[in-house]
């Protein structure tokens, strides 16, 4: 089994959703292969204090409540945050990080992985 580095972020004019959960990542390795997350790093980029919300959601699951939450906190203005909670953490094929800001247009996110090949 050889890893695969690859990173994604959520780009300039792109933010985490008040609203609706924002996918960070979906693993679409196929059947047996992994992701691991080896940093997920989120960034506010305005003046307030901005809530977060971190979910692992199994593959053809849906967010109900606070099920598959892994990492809540609020975030300082124009801070950022290595959310470790979410470092190391595996996905198997069809689960997704998803997460949810208290504030549209606050939070942006770097997310590193190795994808098994």
């Amino acid at each position: 089994m050889a890893l695969l580095a690859e990173a994604t972020e959520s780009g300039a004019a792109t933010y985490i959703s008040n609203a609706t959960p924002t996918t960070l990542y979906t693993n679409a390795q196929g059947a047996g292969k992994s992701v691991r997350i080896s940093k997920c790093i989120v960034k506010n980029v305005t003046a307030g204090a901005v809530t977060l919300k971190i979910y692992k959601v199994p593959s053809g699951g849906v967010i109900a409540g606070t099920d598959w939450l892994v990492y809540e906190d609020s975030l300082a203005a124009n801070d950022g945050v290595d959310v470790r909670d979410v470092a190391g953490m595996y996905l198997d094929n069809g689960d997704s990080l998803r997460a949810l800001a208290g504030t549209v247009s606050a939070l942006r996110f770097d997310l590193s992985l190795l994808k098994e090949t």
